[in-house]
């Protein structure tokens, strides 16, 4: 069903759920990422980021 949203009326954010690891090639150390996901309401505009966790 689509939905119709006016403009700067709706903001989705979320994290996905599930960390990526990411390896530095240098050191061999392995870190995770958490995958952060905004999208508009009106225009469907996605941002999506990879912040380091803190796990």
């Amino acid at each position: 069903m689509r939905q119709q949203h006016k403009a700067s009326e709706k903001l989705f954010v979320d994290y996905a759920g599930k960390t990526m690891p990411i390896v530095w090639q240098a050191t061999g150390k392995v870190r995770f990422a958490e995958i952060f996901v905004t999208v508009m309401g009106a225009s469907n505009y996605t941002f999506v980021d990879a912040p380091y966790g803190t796990l």
